[in-house]
């Protein structure tokens, strides 16, 4: 469950149901969510005071928990005086929490600070928010049932008076005053003047984002309503939000702010650097017992000081697919869009706020998953798209979406809103993070001409940048071929309503299929040839990919076309082939046509059944760091070794098998028109892949050639046009 940077999964436990205290390791077992961590080296060793926004009733045990595990020091928190009831406020006071109501609440927190014996973690808001509704004019105030007005300024009064009362107890005691320093320290529950920190007191603004929040039965829901009769609307509510966020797949970040120091706060905008310390004591003396000097308001100070950390927790959240989408959906001046372009625009949205780098990106938009906007199933906006769909603020109809903001806008109760308008509290969430907002607004004003354009050209050039950088980071004198061998190729760019997408096979690069891209782009058609991740520049970098980089890189291709033409073909000779099926098989009804040249669903070799038992001996080995035995790279006979690589990397073989496998099961789903290219006598592709190909589809038109050249690679050499002719008569036939 719990992260920095990578992920582990921790499942709810029947121990739950058979505790009767619950306890910190408790938690690591039966929470479900993956907690991601960021910013935790800016949390110094200094008496802290965490501020954090408050959206769900578990942060007051969930986020100590987390602070415990990330610095292991759990520092204290204030909760609602209503938690401290039976073994709830057992594990609450066991985990250190205090109750709002605590007639010495102060100065528990106070004596804390001045020490450093320990961090508090305070929830500015003053309860849970959640409409996540926040407004902002000069000062941040709150609207729901039951509070009105602006958020409290009570963890910045705490913190200001902390620092306050350390200089005042200082000056006494360096005066000799002993009794005013025993008074003090009487009130803060202090010992000694050692025990006061010679540190100085910070606040760290902290983030808390949940993605995704979605309503939905969860095993707390279900086992409190089996066990107990009659739940109150509002804790039903609150067992299907928080519930479902703790208890399924959900992501929680946590993200730790810059710290805010408040000495230096306080001398910048209250005190001039050089007033010494006897004129700030009697400052605080006339503070203390009434008399309040001009142009000093501790109310002031406080307002001030929660206002700049607030700015901070609201900026810092942690954007993701759904604040993108909804955020796109307020965007458009338009009632009704094409989703495909709704689609382009977001993707190129993620790209701008990617590339000013201000904002924090959950993991999912550093690399947006091109089957985004390459006609395929993409699960976390598909799951957006449901919720939207759910709400009643889209339609959707034969491929175009029909939106009715107002329902974002639609009165609903308080304590229903996050499972009624859970769009509504996803949008509010970014409301104060402008930059953010500008950025996206910018994107989804764009025409459908400029979208389209902007498209094709972003995602040619990231294939031409990849390559580079393949290239330079790969590249090997011995092995390594001149660099137009493997970069990817635009032939006729957007001169032509029907593109034609053609991809190489395995161990090669783009270059063996150019004949056929030249052969293509004179007959009038615009031609893309991507190059596959590993490919195109040594053995080595073949070792580092998985058939799904393949399949990545063929549809940045095909979208590239699916931008700049009306129709598209898709195909490819050998692995690219079987590419090729595998996406007509995920783009049911979006293009015109499906070509292969010799792709293997089964190698011709019978050393390749021996490929799984070696890789998993090599993975063995890897696992205990041993060197000695690996077989990682056998050598490779090209039939054109001025483009193929001399080495074959045994991953990659074992990726091959998965690709060939994955496409088998997926074959029933290719319906558009077909074209099967087979070598008789291949000697590397079994030839019998072609009537599994031919015999698996549901197309209604669909051909097989056979040719007999006796090589595997048939589109270069001699007769080669033969077989460039077949395709060209099958791409004017179907487009």
């Amino acid at each position: 469950m719990f992260t920095k940077k990578t992920k582990t999964k921790h499942t709810f436990t029947n121990a739950i149901l058979h505790s009767t205290v619950l306890s910190l390791k408790l938690l690591e077992r039966f929470i479900k969510a993956d907690i991601h961590i960021a910013g935790d080296k800016n949390i110094p060793d200094n008496p802290i005071l965490y501020v954090v926004n408050h959206f769900t009733r578990t942060e007051t045990f969930l986020l100590p928990y987390i602070i415990k595990k990330t610095t292991d020091n759990i520092p204290n928190s204030l909760a609602d005086s209503s938690f401290f009831k039976g073994k709830l406020g057992d594990y609450l006071t066991a985990v250190g929490a205090l109750s709002v109501d605590d007639p010495n609440r102060n100065n528990i927190i106070i004596g804390d600070l001045i020490t450093g014996r320990k961090n508090w973690v305070i929830f500015p808001e003053g309860a849970m928010i959640k409409t996540k509704k926040v407004n902002r004019s000069r000062n941040f105030m709150v609207n729901y049932p039951g509070r009105e007005g602006p958020i409290h300024t009570g963890s910045a009064y705490l913190v200001v008076l902390s620092e306050f009362y350390k200089r005042e107890i200082i000056s006494a005691h360096r005066k000799g005053d002993k009794e005013r320093v025993s008074d003090y320290l009487k009130r803060f529950s202090i010992e000694t003047m050692d025990e006061i920190s010679n540190k100085e007191t910070v606040i760290i603004p902290t983030n808390l984002t949940y993605f995704p929040i979605r309503a939905g039965k969860n095993i707390i829901q279900t086992l409190a309503s089996k066990f107990v009769k009659g739940i109150p609307e509002r804790l039903e509510e609150e067992l299907e939000i928080e519930g479902n966020l703790l208890f399924s797949d959900s992501d929680i970040h946590v993200t730790f702010g810059t710290q805010v120091r408040v000495r230096e706060f306080l001398d910048r905008y209250y005190f001039r650097k050089n007033k010494p310390l006897s004129s700030l004591t009697e400052y605080l003396r006339r503070l203390l017992y009434g008399d309040d000097p001009a142009g000093f308001n501790l109310a002031s100070i406080s307002r001030r000081l929660t206002n700049h950390f607030m700015d901070r927790i609201y900026s810092m959240v942690t954007v993701n697919m759904d604040h993108l989408f909804s955020c796109g959906l307020l965007s458009l001046n338009k009632k009704k869009t094409l989703d495909y372009l709704f689609k382009c625009k977001l993707f190129l949205a993620c790209e701008e706020i990617k590339n000013e780098k201000r904002f924090n990106l959950h993991p999912s938009l550093d690399n947006l998953p091109i089957e985004l906007v390459a006609d395929e199933r993409e699960k976390d906006y598909d799951n957006f798209e449901d919720l939207a769909i759910r709400e009643g603020i889209i339609k959707k109809s034969d491929g175009t979406y029909f939106i009715d903001t107002s329902r974002l806008e639609m009165p609903h109760e308080f304590h229903k809103i996050r499972v009624e308008n859970t769009i509504g509290v996803i949008v509010n969430e970014i409301e104060h993070v402008k930059d953010l907002y500008r950025a996206i607004k910018k994107e989804f004003s764009r025409s459908h001409k400029k979208v389209r354009s902007k498209m094709a050209n972003l995602l040619s050039k990231m294939d031409q940048e990849m390559f580079k950088e393949d290239y330079d980071r790969y590249y090997k004198e011995e092995l390594s071929k001149p660099r137009e061998v493997g970069a990817p190729f635009y032939l006729n760019p957007a001169k032509s309503k029907i593109g034609v997408l053609i991809c190489h096979g395995y161990m090669s690069a783009p270059e063996e299929v150019r004949l056929l891209g030249d052969f293509l782009a004179k007959s009038g058609y615009s031609v893309y040839g991507p190059r596959l991740r590993g490919h195109g520049t040594s053995p080595y970098n073949l070792a580092d990919v998985t058939w799904k980089d393949w399949y990545d890189s063929f549809n940045r291709g095909y979208t590239v076309l699916r931008n700049a033409c009306e129709r598209i073909v898709i195909g490819g000779f050998s692995t690219g082939g079987t590419l090729a099926l595998l996406a007509a098989a995920n783009k049911e009804g979006k293009i015109a046509g499906v070509f292969t040249v010799n792709a293997p669903l089964q190698l011709k070799s019978i050393k390749t059944k021996l490929i799984g038992p070696i890789h998993f001996w090599n993975e063995l080995l890897e696992k205990f760091n041993i060197e000695e035995g690996r077989l990682e790279y056998v050598d490779n006979q090209a039939e054109n070794p001025e483009i193929n690589y001399s080495k074959n990397s045994i991953k990659g073989l074992r990726e091959l098998s998965l690709l060939m496998d994955k496409t088998r099961d997926s074959l029933v789903k290719v319906s558009a028109p077909a074209l099967v290219i087979q070598e008789k006598n291949d000697p590397v592709v079994d030839p019998r892949s072609a009537s599994i190909i031919l015999d698996s589809i549901s197309s209604k038109e669909k051909e097989i050639y056979s040719f007999q050249f006796n090589r595997h690679v048939i589109l270069r050499k001699e007769g080669c046009e033969e077989v460039f002719v077949r395709i060209r008569e099958f791409v004017d036939r179907v487009v």
